[in-house]
């Protein structure tokens, strides 16, 4: 039986970016067994998943009604073979607090290192300007699920590339 790695998508709140990034890996690596997915914030505060969110990702066959949030932590990190970043403030954190260099999620899909901005630094009015809102969530959300089956086609050289080897 092949080893299992662990690939841990990392955005703030665990409930939109890496969310939707995990769900969206999961579903493109089938019928791989050999890779576990999963997601954390680096936002240690109780957030739950937006409908919007949670609505947008189920008429994708997505479906996420049972995510439990959770914070990132060394322990997350250390039984992750890969981590992967949604932000560029992701991976700042992540090198900060924890000292390890990750790419983005654009950047293990493509190549090419591109932030994938959260609500509030695209939208200002975030609060009164539901159209908006609604605008950049299904953008980003339809954007990771079509970059996801692009990552599947790199995973193997991610896993060598920024992954530790499997004991």
């Amino acid at each position: 039986m092949r080893n299992v790695s662990h690939v841990l998508f990392i955005c703030t709140g665990n409930i939109f970016r890496s969310l939707t990034a995990e769900y969206a890996l999961r579903d493109a690596l089938l019928p791989r067994r050999d890779i576990v997915v999963s997601s954390a914030g680096t936002d240690d505060f109780p957030h739950v998943v937006r409908p919007l969110v949670r609505d947008y990702l189920l008429a994708k066959g997505i479906d996420v009604r049972n995510h439990e949030r959770r914070t990132v932590t060394r322990v997350l990190l250390d039984d992750s073979r890969l981590v992967v970043a949604m932000s560029t403030d992701h991976r700042s954190f992540l090198s900060e607090r924890f000292g390890i260099d990750v790419p983005l999620f654009t950047e293990a899909c493509s190549g090419t290192p591109e932030p994938l901005p959260d609500i509030e630094e695209v939208v200002p009015d975030y609060q009164t300007n539901t159209p908006a809102v609604e605008a950049h969530v299904r953008h980003t959300i339809d954007r990771i699920v079509a970059l996801a089956p692009e990552m599947v086609k790199r995973i193997d050289a991610l896993l060598e590339r920024y992954g530790p080897p499997v004991q």
